[in-house]
């Protein structure tokens, strides 16, 4: 461009000197100064002479001093801070712009790492972790589905999901619920530990992680999936608290399973919803390929790194927890709310 401009320009000087002034403006639709000043300016195998001349001020009076300059680099060596914080806990002598423009012009802004390199980092760090070392259990609200909601009025279907992931492979356990219940939530945990027996998985490698829910929180009087699956020999640790992204792997699939099955399926009855249902999850744990784990499903993950566990793990069916209860406990049904009062 600027390269450009200098040819351009040279070619107005040259007819300017040729045929005048008046040529050189009709010919390049410019002004009789802007003629003047380039002839003025040219200087025959020079080729700056025809460039831009900086049109910055000559002085400033307003300009941060060197000494001021000096305090900020300083300041901000050894605390860190940012130019807000700068400003008013240091009271520096000059503006918070001023502050930012010294602290990057010396390089000491660390650029921050996108969201999208973050994870991928995490991903990679994840990928190398033990196969079936961690499940993220949680729970979904199915109510707040707008396309889900009038379906599940009219045909009484379930209002929650509980939900198990296996961080590796990708794994997913489900079960479905009238109620959000420690109850529930303790027969989907048993249900899954029996599964993960069966196939193979040594049970005390098992590290469970939950948030802080009610569903999962134990009290003195109260026993819920900690206690369950420590007596089982697996480990269990809570998320801290506000601590949103530790759930990441299953809140992913709960936002993968509202885009690709609860926005867009309607079911004739409750039986067609189960059958839809059992479909969508086989696919998901045997089919269906993940982007963010190579192209993978989470059955060519398991059968690649272990034979050991049983190719059966990934035909888990989901559950009703309802009927289940029912089956343990005749005519019962859980008290509403979060109380547990035995276990299932």
């Amino acid at each position: 461009m600027k390269a450009d401009r200098y040819v351009l320009r040279q070619k107005v000087v040259l007819l300017a000197r040729k045929e005048g002034i008046k040529a050189a403006m009709r010919e390049f639709g410019c002004s009789r100064n802007t003629v003047r000043k380039w002839i003025r300016r040219y200087k025959p195998g020079k080729t700056a002479s025809l460039q831009e001349h900086s049109k910055r001020p000559h002085r400033c009076p307003t300009k941060t001093s060197a000494a001021v300059e000096r305090l900020v680099l300083k300041i901000r060596r050894q605390t860190g801070f940012g130019a807000e914080r700068l400003k008013m806990e240091f009271d520096v002598p000059c503006g918070i712009d001023a502050i930012k423009r010294i602290v990057r012009q010396h390089g000491l802004v660390k650029p921050r790492k996108k969201k999208h390199l973050t994870k991928r980092c995490l991903r990679e760090v994840k990928r190398n972790w033990k196969l079936f070392g961690q499940l993220c259990a949680d729970t979904k609200h199915l109510y707040d589905i707008p396309h889900y909601w009038w379906q599940m009025k009219h045909l009484r279907l379930p209002v929650y999901q509980y939900t198990v992931r296996e961080v590796v492979s990708g794994l997913t356990f489900t079960g479905y619920a009238d109620d959000l219940s420690k109850t529930f939530s303790v027969l989907m945990a048993k249900q899954v530990c029996l599964h993960l027996a069966q196939a193979g998985v040594n049970l005390k490698s098992v590290e469970w992680q939950t948030d802080n829910g009610p569903e999962f929180k134990e009290s003195s009087q109260e026993r819920g999936v900690p206690s369950l699956v420590r007596s089982l020999g697996s480990g269990h640790h809570y998320i801290p608290p506000k601590a949103y992204t530790w759930q990441s792997d299953v809140e992913t699939v709960h936002a993968l399973q509202e885009t690709e099955f609860f926005d867009r399926e309607t079911y004739l009855s409750p039986a067609d919803f189960w059958n839809k249902l059992t479909t969508y999850w086989l696919y998901f744990n045997i089919a269906r390929l993940n982007r963010n784990k190579q192209w993978m499903s989470p059955l060519h993950i398991i059968q690649k790194q272990s034979a050991a566990i049983s190719p059966q793990i990934v035909s888990w069916l989901p559950l009703d927890l309802g009927r289940l209860l029912n089956h343990y406990v005749p005519h019962s049904r859980p008290q509403r709310g979060h109380d547990l009062p035995v276990h299932p």
